[in-house]
């Protein structure tokens, strides 16, 4: 009977996975399929020389060239905010000790992690409207934009060092301690390498939410037509392409473009993906391996080659564990 169920159990794994797998190629096809007049044409720039397009020295009128350069700064601007922030929120959250503010930080953070797009667009709009009162120049620009789609992935990777931080195995920490290492030196040299992977895995999904994410952009400085982006003023993005096509597309055609933009999206999913993945590879085993070695080191008594540290910590110094 065991093996009956053990095998009806791999039989429903292997057609979920063939079905998931279908699936997945078969939206994909639709979107090329129905992309692909558009791909024929000069999608990207259109009519405009590709120096004049690239440099903005000419406009591009029907091309997806000034939507890719705003999701692309959209995108790299709101992570390069949220990444250090997040970071840190989440070696807070897993090292501060149990008590009110430490419960309620926590649930700051779930409680973000769970908000609505379109209050973060509100957030960002009623802000310009204060800070005019201040700055009258002040508008909706990619810079707002990006500020407030940062806070919306903040949590992500909060979460995601969080938890990685609260799995780590105590072995980790018991060779931190035994090598005397102070908790910054630990958590910079030892922790913050086992768990890369896992942070990269909240990068992506970061990466993936402030490049599709409509509701806020359409409240702080997305427009349909603004050619290249500038930090302090209008832009266009490729989710708010797709948006505007999808409900006011002229013909086929325009309509077309608004599936390559939707395949440029996926593209950009498919890179940040692969990135993290070759960014990560062996992160977490390599750092594994050389707490393992300091450990074994420490305890017959012997050197450490510096190559498999990078501390080069002296072990008669090693004493008791500070902070």
């Amino acid at each position: 009977m065991r093996r009956i169920i053990e095998s009806a159990l791999t039989v429903l794994a292997a057609t979920a996975a063939v079905m998931l797998l279908l699936t997945v190629t078969g939206l994909l096809g639709f979107v090329v399929w129905q992309a692909w007049p558009a791909l024929q044409t000069g999608w990207l720039f259109g009519d405009t020389p590709v120096w004049a397009a690239l440099t903005g020295a000419e406009p591009v009128w029907d091309g997806l060239w000034p939507a890719l350069a705003g999701s692309l700064c959209l995108v790299g601007l709101s992570v390069t905010l949220a990444l250090p922030l997040g970071v840190a929120t989440g070696i807070w959250q897993a090292e501060a000790p149990p008590g009110v503010w430490s419960r309620l930080q926590r649930s700051l953070i779930d409680l973000l992690a769970g908000m609505p797009s379109i209050v973060m667009g509100l957030f960002g709009f009623v802000l310009i409207l204060l800070l005019r009162r201040l700055w009258p120049a002040a508008n909706t620009s990619l810079m707002l934009a990006s500020l407030c789609v940062a806070l919306l992935v903040l949590p992500y990777m909060a979460l995601a060092t969080r938890s990685a931080l609260a799995q780590l195995p105590h072995r980790l920490r018991d060779t931190a301690d035994a090598l005397g290492l102070s908790r910054r030196q630990a958590m910079w040299h030892v922790f913050l390498p086992a768990i890369r992977r896992d942070i990269m895995g909240g990068v992506v999904l970061a990466l993936g939410r402030a490049a599709e994410d409509v509701a806020v952009i359409l409240l702080t400085g997305a427009v349909a037509s603004a050619g290249l982006p500038h930090w302090f003023g209008k832009f266009e993005a490729l989710p708010f392409f797709i948006m505007v096509k999808a409900n006011e597309y002229r013909d086929e055609m325009d309509l077309a473009r608004a599936f390559v933009a939707a395949l440029l999206l996926l593209g950009l999913a498919g890179v940040a993906a692969g990135a993290s993945v070759v960014a990560a590879t062996g992160a977490s085993a390599g750092a594994m391996v050389c707490a393992s070695a300091q450990a074994t080191a420490a305890a017959a008594n012997t050197s450490v080659p510096p190559r498999i540290t990078g501390l080069r910590p002296r072990l008669s110094a090693i004493g008791p564990y500070s902070n």
